[in-house]
């Protein structure tokens, strides 16, 4: 067993393990079960040059602060990429966010959104402990809800969105005032100030080994002296400070003096924690989430004209809930006759028809159904994984589980952090953020 005086153990090289890790210098050990750094923010070529990120990141930084980190670390490869999204609803193609741009719907669905949005606006009643279905219904008004707040949530929670709460949701979804609404029925689909406006993507010279979000983690992997890779944690005693892991079929322990820092989901750290009493480790089996298939499209021939970035779709009989399109980030995801597509596909945490064939055929018959992949194209390359958890459901009980969680661990100087440490909905800017700022607390 290893054991080391005034050492800092990171369990997980995500981009808040890293961010943090890259801070603090030599007294600092990371463990990553996967081959790569990055977790969920790597990227993937396939295809002899089809670039696709393993979910969609962008970088949307309103803290100059943490942007000027970034920038020095990299050097000058991000790039401004204001998000362009787009919404298929069943009264027209709105541009997003939906509540601001009204004008592009139909003159019905137009006329109704305004009669309720002004019925619910005028209301002004206290959100507090409203469901996250009720406060959407109380604060867009039915029409609203109709065309796209409850069928896009719903394909995407994959629960009644009365047995949702709004903790942790509403962040980055901006309520409006009626002028707001007003200049967007008159002026629809016109750039507008929102939570991601600012925002960037990395755009590495021709021919980068590396292309798409990676760019960021490896940058920041680059500044971490000792980062195991391939190692998986499989138990953790919290009271002697010892991690057990996993590397090449073979159990080694590690000891750890200081602190231990983890961003594994934290349900599944719970699990491995000894010591965890029964009653908090049942707490942790109410969590829950949604796990996302993402499929990569290949595809020879013309790249489609203005597409955007990405779009939502929430017709309940289409799989996907958006359709990404690489090339918009960065021209050079794919080769110059092509275009990649990522098609992201919710399902809950314990569904087990994520691979299978039929799922597949039913997405790619939708996409061409919807128009983007016509006979002047050609699927050379079809590519499947899962991202699982992807998406944190908050219910009622949620945010008291998890403070449950956290003041356990933190008795035996165990910080969980990041998006699944600390089991929220939140952006990548944020989790580099905390990183550096747990970085900063734990070198004082």
């Amino acid at each position: 067993m290893a054991d080391n005086a005034n050492e800092i153990v990171i369990l997980g090289a995500g981009i808040t393990g890293l961010a943090a890790a890259s801070k603090l210098g030599e007294n600092v050990t990371v463990f990553e079960k996967s081959g790569r750094p990055g977790g969920l923010v790597q990227s993937h070529c396939f295809d002899g040059g089809y670039w696709f990120d393993h979910v969609l990141h962008i970088f949307h930084c309103n803290n100059p602060e943490i942007l000027n980190k970034v920038n020095n670390l990299l050097g000058p490869v991000l790039f401004e990429c204001p998000p362009v999204a787009w919404i298929e609803t069943a009264a027209g193609v709105a541009r997003y966010p939906f509540q601001l741009n009204l004008g592009s719907l139909s003159t019905e669905a137009k006329i109704s959104c305004i009669k309720d949005f002004s019925a619910a606006f005028y209301q002004q009643k206290d959100f507090s402990g409203m469901s996250y279905g009720e406060y959407l219904i109380n604060a867009f008004g039915k029409t609203m809800c109709e065309l796209f707040y409850y069928p896009y949530n719903e394909k995407l929670w994959k629960l009644p969105l009365n047995e949702i709460s709004t903790n942790g949701q509403l962040w980055n979804l901006h309520r409006p005032s009626f002028d707001e609404i007003l200049r967007g029925l008159i002026e629809p689909n016109v750039s507008r100030e929102t939570y991601n406006t600012k925002a960037f993507y990395p755009r590495p010279e021709t021919g980068s080994a590396i292309r798409g979000m990676e760019v960021l983690s490896q940058g920041f992997a680059k500044k971490v002296r000792k980062l195991h890779l391939k190692s998986e944690i499989v138990g953790l005693d919290p009271q002697k400070r010892v991690v057990t892991f996993m590397q090449e079929g073979e159990i080694h322990t590690y000891r750890y003096d200081r602190h231990c820092l983890s961003t594994i989901p934290l349900p599944a750290l719970m699990r491995m924690c000894a010591g965890v009493p029964d009653k908090l480790i049942k707490e942790v089996e109410k969590l829950k989430w949604v796990k996302v298939l993402s499929i990569a499209l290949s595809i020879k021939g013309p790249r489609p004209d203005n597409p955007g970035c990405w779009r939502y779709f929430t017709d309940p009989g289409t799989p996907f809930t958006r359709l990404v399109f690489m090339t918009e980030f960065d021209p050079a995801n794919a080769p110059e006759e092509g275009w990649g597509l990522l098609v992201e596909i919710p399902l809950k945490a314990d569904d087990q028809t994520a691979l299978e064939k039929p799922l597949e055929d039913k997405a790619v018959f939708a996409i061409r159904n919807a128009g983007f992949i016509t006979d002047d194209h050609q699927i050379i390359g079809v590519h499947k994984w899962l991202a699982d958890p992807a998406y944190v459901v908050f219910t009622p009980e949620t945010s008291q589980i998890i403070n449950h969680c956290h003041e356990y661990l933190e008795q035996f100087d165990i910080t969980s952090t990041g998006r699944y440490g600390n089991w929220e909905y939140s952006s990548m800017s944020k989790n580099i953020e905390d990183g550096f700022r747990i970085s900063k607390e734990l070198c004082r």
